[in-house]
């Protein structure tokens, strides 16, 4: 009997100890398929992101010393800290406050870049609310690589 080259590559029972050849090849190649991905994602890490926001004081108080209904207060100064997901200060940080018609002395947009304690310091604001009761100051934070966060409010009390 001569062996012949051509007989051997069609051969569909031929294998590795009894198993067909075809099924040595498709283990192999989900074997490999499967490596590649998991392999690649176990190298992955969780992006940063901007996990807590907080501001001290913990909420603003506005007055009607003029009984005329409108609540406000000049004066302010509100710290505002910036952490990421492992409680480290985020530095760079976009901090933009709106709502309350809180604004800087001069009446501009209250805005400002964390440092490298992950705080930044508002002094001088003026806010105003008409109406007793509770407001809100809402709070993003913004930075590249992290997302932005809307989710935090300051408390406005009306007294």
């Amino acid at each position: 009997m001569r062996f012949s080259k051509k007989r051997m590559m069609w051969d569909r029972n031929g294998g590795i100890e009894g198993l067909p050849l075809q099924l040595m090849i498709m283990v192999i190649v989900a074997g490999l398929g499967t490596a590649v991905p998991v392999g690649w994602m176990g190298g992955l890490s969780a992006p940063e992101a901007i996990a807590s926001v907080n501001a001290h004081p913990n909420e603003v108080l506005l007055t009607d010393d003029d009984s005329d209904g409108t609540y406000d207060n000049d004066g302010i100064t509100l710290t505002i800290i910036v952490r990421d997901q492992n409680g480290d200060a985020v530095q760079g940080a976009s901090v933009v406050l709106d709502g309350c018609n809180i604004c800087n002395a001069d009446g501009s947009l209250v805005y400002g870049t964390t440092g490298s304690d992950g705080r930044v310091t508002f002094s001088g604001l003026s806010a105003s609310h008409y109406g007793s009761g509770i407001s809100f100051i809402t709070v993003t934070v913004a930075k590249g690589g992290m997302g932005t966060d809307s989710s935090f409010q300051v408390p406005v009390i009306c007294r």
